[in-house]
């Protein structure tokens, strides 16, 4: 049996494109600062202070019983990153006073959507093939038997912090916990730079944007 597929990626004006066939559909919302927002850190505080009430998760109506017919009811509200109650990193504000910072947090967001959301996890790397290396080393460790994984987790150098590695080592332990083939896992990857430009800011940028979009999707697979 011969079988096609095709993927695309459309916008909601192209809709009357889809053909009439059998298939698979998501919807996503773009991640948008918006180029004129991104010219100051006010306007840059307001787009992304919109987008993460926009898909902040609904009000929870919870209802609890206890001993001698003691009864509570009430709700849950998601306090979302960039709420009143729940303020941006120093190291975000940081990036969005810099019209530089703002100009590559703008560019990553904007092209986060399909390629870095709803992931099962999000990461962040000074080199990301060697990080992404040792994620396929800790994720082969984690398929042997305890002695052999303890002697793998040894050999293997960690690329950036010390706080990631343990954050990998979690991740790859979770991959194999649920029984999730390695072969199945698919990675998006968006590098990013800028010409004649700081790096430092840049490596600063692209935590914040990390940040960012671990808040905005909760990967089920995150460290945090």
């Amino acid at each position: 049996m011969k079988t096609s597929s095709t993927c695309h990626l459309l916008s909601f004006n192209e809709l009357s494109d889809v053909e009439p066939k059998p298939g698979l559909y998501a919807w996503y919302m773009k991640l948008q600062i918006g180029k004129g927002n991104a010219k100051t850190s006010e306007n840059t505080e307001k787009a992304l202070y919109k987008i993460a009430e926009s898909i902040c998760y609904p009000n929870l109506d919870m209802y609890l019983k206890g001993h001698l017919k003691l009864q509570m009811k009430g709700d849950f509200r998601h306090l979302w990153y960039g709420h009143d109650e729940n303020k941006h990193s120093d190291g975000l504000v940081k990036v969005i006073g810099s019209s530089d910072g703002r100009e590559i947090l703008n560019e990553i967001l904007e092209a986060a959507v399909p390629l870095l959301s709803s992931p099962l996890y999000i990461g962040v790397s000074k080199d990301l093939k060697s990080r992404l290396a040792t994620h396929k080393k800790l994720i082969e460790a984690f398929r042997q038997d305890e002695t052999q994984i303890k002697t793998e987790l040894a050999s293997i150098i960690p690329v950036d912090d010390k706080e990631s590695f343990e954050g990998d080592k979690t991740f790859a332990e979770r991959i194999i916990g649920r029984g999730i083939n390695p072969n199945d896992l698919l990675v998006g990857v968006m590098q990013v730079s800028l010409k004649d430009g700081d790096d430092k800011l840049v490596r600063e940028t692209v935590e914040a944007a990390e940040t960012l979009l671990n808040r905005f999707f909760y990967p089920i697979l995150g460290r945090r």
